[in-house]
Formats: C-alpha cells, sequence, structure tokens
C-alpha cells in the first residue's frame, strides 16, 4: 500500500489519525519488551520514560498542528485539478493555477522507509503554492502518504525537501 486513498476524497479519518500515531505506539511497544527483557531495571525505566515522553509530546504537538491545519477541510486530487471542500464551499484549482507543491518529509520517509527512530519522523506535510501567492496546506491526516497522494497530479512542479521536525509553523 503507498499510502494513497485511490480515487477517495482525502479527509482527517481515524484511519489517517492512526497511521500517524502508529510510530509511537509502535516505539511504546518496542520499549515495553525491551524493559521486560532487562528485568525493570529502575534505571532503564527512568531512561526509556525520558525518551518516550519526549517523542510523544513533540508527536503530539504535531498531531495538534496538523489537526488544527487542515480540520473541516476535505480535498480531492485529479490529474488536472485539486478540488478543496471547506465550510461547504468548495474551490477548484487547476493545475496551471499552481506554481509548485513542496513536500517537506523526514529523511526516513523521503528514502520511503519505514523504520523510524522516533514518532515525530511519521509527520509531514505539503504546501501547495498557487501562483496568485495563496497556500494550501496538506497535511499527512488527511492522507498517510500526501506526497504520494498528490504525485497524481500530472506537469505540476513537485519539491521534496526534507525536515526532522517538519512543523507547519513558519
Amino acid at each position: 500500500m503507498d499510502g494513497t486513498q485511490g480515487d477517495k476524497t482525502l479527509a482527517i479519518t481515524a484511519r489517517t489519525h492512526f497511521a500517524a500515531l502508529q510510530s509511537l505506539f509502535s516505539l511504546i511497544i518496542i520499549l515495553a519488551i525491551l524493559l521486560h527483557l532487562l528485568n525493570y531495571d529502575k534505571w532503564m525505566i527512568v531512561a526509556f520514560s525520558i525518551v518516550i515522553t519526549l517523542d510523544a509530546i513533540s508527536s503530539l504537538y504535531l498531531h495538534f498542528l496538523y489537526f488544527a491545519k487542515n480540520k473541516g477541510e476535505e480535498y480531492e486530487i485529479c490529474e488536472t485539478k485539486l478540488i478543496r471542500r471547506k465550510n461547504g464551499e468548495k474551490k477548484v484549482y487547476m493545475n496551471n493555477e499552481i506554481e509548485k507543491i513542496i513536500v517537506y518529509l523526514s529523511p526516513a520517509l523521503s528514502k520511503n522507509s519505514y523504520m523510524h527512530m522516533a514518532a515525530i519522523e511519521n509527520y509531514h506535510y505539503a504546501v501547495v503554492k498557487l501562483k496568485t501567492g495563496e497556500e494550501l496546506i496538506l497535511t499527512c491526516l488527511l492522507a498517510p502518504r500526501i506526497d504520494k497522494a498528490l504525485k497524481k497530479m500530472r506537469g505540476v512542479l513537485f519539491e521534496k525537501r526534507k525536515r526532522l521536525f517538519c512543523s507547519t509553523l513558519r
């Protein structure tokens, strides 16, 4: 599965929430197994607690930031246009109205790796820069791999940029 949602509308769902948080859940499970194998050593519990707390805070921060950015929005990505629905309004952006699409990915995601050392590596987003100067931000809460979903658009300049912490705040 490449993370796209086929011809469906991209929207925030329980599935996309879980896909974004999957790395955090996996890290917690792996560290819990390691603690068990280490007989719940007091210092390892402290160290793992610090690691999980820092990772959880940063990934949950990104999660809430992304949720606030795309709450109530739906996008339909076609070969020749991008359709945005928000608050009952529908806006169509033709490919020739789009200057470029910049996707901000973690180094692991840019290599198509599913191995993440931190939960924040699963978070990514795309900025659709329009020729009017307007920008649309599509986060991974709309589709597990927003970059692959946007690749469906033909004739649009597509740029990838690596970032460890992909915050939409600029």
